[in-house]
């Protein structure tokens, strides 16, 4: 989702130690776009020393191109940072950097299903990834070995942004958030499906108010090591988070809310990330 006009956009930033790389680095990868206004596009993504102990402190260490159409957005590791997954908001492509060999090599993977990409997590054997699509409102299940799709599951609720799973107890969750194409109609819930056939099981509303609440869930992740499990779940126009906690004799969530931000004057919650390892 494209909220800032920049010379550069940073939609995406990771730090990481980047794999290929022998001495200890701190070293960030980020992707960048023109300004729509910029008649002659360019976009790709830029690897910078983040070190503040380093000679080549916020220099660029290496630019690498990418199709100044793709309209680049999120960059996700797989489990074990072999691979970085660039998702697109302008073209039915995930783009596949290998981390393992420098220079890097980027292979682009056709999603013919998938319009605007947003966000991807993988299974806990590397083998699989699954890909949402906001504007086509699909998720994209596919082979991470061969990077081939296998799968596309259509959930009733529209407009899927967020993506988190949970094997142990074979569920996925999904956000319903706005329309890609003008961030309108707010999709208010969260939808809980079988990870192993797709099927959709419960609707979540995350909003006190009637509905239409106006609220749009955005990112959901599992807290790590939680037992039961837990999710939680940015609700950008509500300006909240929102916490669902596993009840294994109903196998289902049940979801609260957890944090407000308007006593902090805060706005629009989008990413969240958790400083400790998924278990």
């Amino acid at each position: 989702m494209k909220w800032f006009s920049f010379l550069f956009i940073i939609l995406g930033m990771t730090l990481s130690m980047i794999p290929s790389v022998p001495q200890a680095e701190i070293l960030a990868m980020l992707n960048y776009e023109s300004k729509p206004q910029q008649t002659i596009r360019r976009e790709g993504i830029a690897i910078i020393d983040v070190d503040p102990a380093s000679e080549n402190f916020s220099n660029i260490l290496l630019d690498i191109p990418l199709p100044p159409n793709l309209v680049n957005h999120h960059i996700f590791y797989n489990k074990d940072t072999s691979k970085a997954y660039i998702t697109a908001l302008g073209q039915s492509d995930l783009h596949v950097m290998d981390m393992t060999r420098y220079p890097y090599r980027i292979k682009k993977v056709e999603v013919p299903e998938c319009i605007v990409g947003e966000d991807i997590v993988f299974s806990r054997d590397n083998k699989t990834w699954f890909l949402t699509c906001m504007g086509s409102s699909k998720v994209i299940v596919g082979n991470a070995v061969t990077e081939q799709t296998m799968k596309t599951i259509t959930p009733s609720t529209p407009y899927p942004h967020g993506i988190a799973i949970n094997e142990d107890i074979d569920r996925m969750i999904i956000t319903s958030t706005v329309n890609a194409a003008d961030l309108g109609d707010p999709g208010e819930v969260v939808t809980v499906l079988e990870i192993s056939t797709g099927k959709e099981l419960s609707i979540h509303k995350l909003s006190n108010k009637p509905s239409p609440s106006g609220v749009a869930p955005v990112e959901v992740l599992f807290v790590p090591g939680a037992e039961p499990p837990v999710v939680y779940v940015t609700n950008m126009y509500g300006g909240t988070i929102w916490a669902g906690t596993w009840y294994p004799e109903k196998k289902d969530f049940a979801f609260v809310e957890a944090y407000d931000f308007t006593p902090v004057a805060g706005g629009v919650p989008l990413e969240m990330y958790f400083n400790c390892p998924a278990a």
